[in-house]
């Protein structure tokens, strides 16, 4: 199946590694340009070599995802950007209870603030070419679960409502917003957070209707479906890759 991804520019955040990488791959293998941005600009530049090892076509970029200046010095620097996927963003760190100020904003700024800047960064081009995809990094945690982690929680929470009040907004410029949320998926900030710590696997294993982990190919896909032309009458939904978790 032809996606028409082909020639696409494609900017992916959070490109150095888990699912942002993941993403950022399956994009060059449909013949996307594939700008890789990152934080970890030594991560980013890894993946952008991936892709070109692939016979695909990739560039990578450092980029601070809460900072206006930073996004305005990317989407500067290319001609102009056919999909943006917003995938960057920090791990949980605390609980109800030891949530403080700065971990609070860190979520905040990491997650909502980023997808925000970054949508309306991309937004005036899109508009006035009549075209363009984003599709942003959501999570099963917006609708509640995950209760030890507030911050984490209430970041996704809003990215969830932003990506339904922004997809109303710009679907009659011919423009489709739309969100993937994953449940647990492992990657290497999830091992780092708690997946590495004893038995952790299995426990989350018993949790899972489907009895396995997610890794970050299953999640992959969506992000390639929502911003091809199979999905051009696809606006506002939310893609739940759980393995299941939210039936629980």
């Amino acid at each position: 199946m032809d996606l028409g991804l082909s020639g696409n520019v494609v900017l992916v955040t959070g490109a150095a590694s888990g699912m942002g990488k993941a993403v950022a791959q399956l994009f060059g293998c449909e013949g996307a340009h594939v700008i890789a941005a990152d934080l970890n600009e030594s991560g980013a530049r890894e993946t952008a070599e991936s892709i070109v090892r692939a016979r695909g076509l990739a560039d990578a970029v450092c980029l601070d995802v809460t900072s206006r200046a930073a996004w305005s010095d990317v989407i500067a620097g290319v001609a102009q950007v056919d999909v943006l996927c917003n995938i960057a963003g920090p791990g949980a760190r605390s609980g109800q209870l030891d949530t403080d100020d700065a971990e609070w904003r860190r979520q905040i700024e990491g997650h909502l603030t980023g997808v925000f800047l970054g949508c309306q960064s991309v937004l005036p081009s899109m508009m006035e070419r009549r075209a363009g995809k984003i599709v942003n990094m959501c999570s099963s945690t917006a609708h509640g679960v995950g209760a030890g982690i507030p911050a984490y929680c209430a970041a996704f929470g809003g990215i969830l409502a932003y990506t339904k009040n922004l997809a109303r907004f710009a679907a009659p410029y011919h423009i489709n917003v739309n969100c993937v949320s994953p449940g647990n998926i492992e990657t290497p900030m999830t091992r780092s957070g708690w997946l590495d710590q004893p038995g952790a696997m299995e426990r989350l294993r018993e949790t899972m209707p489907i009895a396995r982990i997610g890794q970050p190919e299953d999640v992959a896909p969506w992000f390639v479906f929502l911003a091809s032309d199979q999905a051009r009458h696809v606006v506002g939904i939310e893609i739940i890759v759980s393995g299941g978790q939210l039936l629980v």
